[in-house]
Parts: C-alpha cells; sequence; structure tokens
C-alpha cells in the first residue's frame, strides 16, 4: 500500500483545521447567545455617592460583578413630563445628570442594563443641585446703551450653553425677538446693532438646550449713533518702520472684499502700519475680510493683531503718541482645527467678514494703526510669516 501522498495530507490536514475553527466558532457563538439572551436581572450599583453641581450632579458608583453588563441608566426629570435619560457605559464608574433648573430635590432613578436588555432593579435617589447656569448668568447679566444699540454682559462660570434673547417693543408696545446670543463662554458679551438713536424698551432672558428660561431684564435705553465712516477721506500714513506690503494698502478700504489687493507682507512678526480716517473718530466697530477662497481660518490669513490709535502720532514711527484700543483673534466659528474641512458657518462668516468691538472707553482718534502679531500659519515671533487681508469698514461717529 502506497503513502498518502503530500498533497492529500495537506488537504485533510487543511479540512481538520477548519473543522475545529468552526467547532470552536460554535462553542463561542453558543456562549455568547447565552449571555445575550437570557432573562436574569442583573445586579444593581452600589456604594452610590453624589456631588452637586450647578444644575445638576455628578453620580458615583460601584458596579456589579457580572459578564455581559452593557451600561448604567439614570432616568429623571427636569421639569414635570419632562424626562431625561443619561446613560455610561460599563467601562465608567460615574454619570451626570444635567438640566436641572432650580436649586431643589429631585428624584433619579438608576439601573444597570446587560445585552440581553434586562434591567436591574431600580435605586432610587435624590439629587439637589446647587443654582443652574441659566440663572447664575441672569443674576450676573447687565447691559447699557452702546452703538446701534446695547452692549451686554454676563458670567456663564460654568461653560454651559446659553443663549441670550434679546427683545424689544415695537411701535405697538409688542415684544418682539430682535436678536439672540449664543454661547459657552466665561465672559458672555455681545453687541446689539442696527438700532436708530431714540428710547427704546429693551428685554433679555437667559435660557439653555432643555428650555430652562430666566426671568427678562427690563429696560429703557437709547442706543449711541452711529455710521459708517467715509472711507473716501481715508489716508495711508507711512511710518518709518513699517511692513512692506506687496499688494497696495489703499485697497483695504475700496470696498472690494474678492479681489487678491490689501495687505500682504512676508517681514517678521510683529509688523505693522497707519492709515488717516480723515477726521477725529469715536470708533464703534469694525469688520476685517482675508482670502475666502478655500483658504479660510488658515495659511496667510491674519489671525491676532492689536488697533492703535492717535491724535498726533510720533513721526519716528515709535509708539509715543499712540493708545491702545483693543487687542483681537479671528476665531473660527465651528471650534475646528487648521486643516479640518470647512463648515457652512466657517465659510459664511468669513464671506461676510470678521467684526470686532472697539471699548466703548476708547478715546476719539484720527489715526488708526494695525499690528499684526500672527497669522494662522504663523505663530507670534516668526522671523518671516505671511500675513495677509483685503478689506475694512470702520462704524462710529465723528467727533464735535
Amino acid at each position: 500500500m502506497k503513502p498518502p501522498s503530500n498533497t492529500l495530507y495537506s488537504i485533510c490536514r487543511g479540512l481538520s483545521c477548519i473543522l475545529l475553527l468552526l467547532l470552536t466558532s460554535c462553542e463561542r457563538l453558543e456562549v455568547r447567545d447565552a449571555l445575550e439572551n437570557d432573562d436574569t436581572v442583573p445586579g444593581s450599583v452600589t456604594g452610590i455617592e453624589i456631588e452637586n453641581i450647578s444644575g445638576g450632579a455628578i453620580i458615583r458608583y460601584t458596579l456589579p460583578d457580572e459578564n455581559d453588563l452593557l451600561y448604567v441608566l439614570a432616568e429623571y426629570e427636569i421639569r414635570p413630563g419632562i424626562k431625561q435619560q443619561v446613560k455610561a457605559s460599563l467601562y465608567n464608574n460615574s454619570l451626570v445628570v444635567l438640566g436641572f433648573g432650580e436649586v431643589k430635590k429631585y428624584p433619579v432613578t438608576l439601573y444597570t442594563v446587560d445585552r440581553s436588555g434586562n434591567r436591574s432593579e431600580p435605586e432610587h435617589i435624590q439629587v439637589q443641585p446647587t443654582s443652574s447656569p441659566v440663572r447664575d448668568a441672569f443674576n450676573a447679566l447687565e447691559y447699557e446703551s452702546d452703538f446701534g444699540g446695547i452692549n451686554l454682559n454676563f458670567r456663564n462660570e460654568a461653560k454651559a450653553d446659553l443663549s441670550a434673547t434679546i427683545l424689544i417693543k415695537d411701535a405697538f408696545d409688542e415684544w418682539i425677538e430682535y436678536d439672540k446670543y449664543y454661547t459657552a463662554l466665561v465672559n458672555g458679551s455681545y453687541a446689539v446693532r442696527g438700532l436708530p438713536a431714540e428710547p427704546t424698551i429693551f428685554g433679555v432672558y437667559i435660557s439653555d438646550r432643555w428650555e430652562n428660561t430666566s426671568d427678562t431684564l427690563i429696560k429703557e435705553a437709547v442706543p449711541l449713533f452711529e455710521e459708517e465712516l467715509d472711507k473716501e477721506i481715508f489716508e495711508l500714513l507711512p511710518l518709518p518702520g513699517d511692513a512692506v506690503s506687496r499688494w497696495n494698502l489703499r485697497a483695504l478700504w475700496d470696498n472690494n472684499t474678492t479681489s487678491n489687493n490689501g495687505f500682504h507682507s512676508s517681514d517678521a512678526l510683529p509688523k505693522r502700519f497707519q492709515f488717516n480716517l480723515g477726521e477725529k473718530s469715536k470708533l464703534s466697530r469694525f469688520r476685517i475680510w482675508g482670502i475666502a477662497d478655500g483658504r479660510e481660518y488658515s495659511s496667510g490669513n491674519i489671525k491676532e493683531f492689536e488697533i492703535w490709535g492717535s491724535d498726533n502720532p510720533s513721526p519716528d514711527g515709535s509708539y509715543d503718541g499712540w493708545t491702545l484700543l483693543g487687542e483681537y483673534e479671528v476665531i473660527r466659528p465651528s471650534g475646528l482645527n487648521v486643516g479640518d474641512e470647512l463648515t457652512a458657518e466657517d465659510r459664511e462668516q468669513a464671506a461676510a467678514g470678521f467684526e470686532f468691538i472697539v471699548p466703548p472707553n476708547a478715546p476719539a482718534v484720527r489715526y488708526i494703526r494695525f499690528k499684526i502679531l500672527s497669522s494662522f500659519a504663523s505663530p507670534r515671533d516668526s522671523e518671516k510669516a505671511e500675513v495677509w487681508f483685503k478689506e475694512f469698514t470702520f462704524w462710529g461717529q465723528y467727533a464735535q
């Protein structure tokens, strides 16, 4: 009898391995099936600790020793009939419940849930949140007359997603929603614009994403008169130490936001230039435009800069006679990083220009100096930096 050939031997051996793998897989599937298709109630969390926070609570616990545990579930109501759920994976030993509008006790029910969807017996607890972000922001809310409207400020220590809704009384003494401001910043500050310089009744209230809403702060205020400053009387003011621009600086005020012209320099940072407003002016705000051809928030587009003002600038190019009016930064609305795909909001903001507020206590000036600190591609103090922007517009009122 001939011994089996090498080829036949190899085939038999391969078939044996496949059969073994299939049997092993079946065993695993049976085990997993048993784990994920039972009706056994999992154990509950134990050792529960509660840390009350602004508008919510952090709940810490010990997980039960379960092989098929999937997550921990918290169920609660922030207002009668308004139910919320929070889930925490088996890799966490805590969860956070949020959305409470008042400082009082709220019931929360905790469950563990396994892979079969079985819930544990409920664990009933109570949380008592501290003052909510909405209430804290409203307590700190203030606003006053500003150019073309009001300027409002509040504190948002919790960095919660808040909105400030601005109402005005119309000619029929009815409230209408005029503007809305969204923020998650600690310092909420917003300028409401576009209103005539006449007595106006304003109302402002704060709300969050759970529709918790504050009272309304009502005041009468008279917006300050503002107008767009006349670019026809702007003039360049060359001084020693100015940056060398490859583009025509006078194009910065030609009302063309799409052509590649204006300021474009490759000098070291910081870099500067100046211009004459034509008349002494009390500035309220300004807007700048960069390149918006896919390079928004990247490359040489201006990022950080300062605005200085003067009535009598020193002819030697120094900062003698100049006053710092404000420090500014171009912020990408989406919050994404350089190189990330542009969102529709990113593109819309870049096309509309970036608006900045001049502080109300800034003096009236005739001459403006742009001091450019960085671009999106070049950090501060770079020895060689491409920086550009194409247009600016200023608003305010001419000094009497």
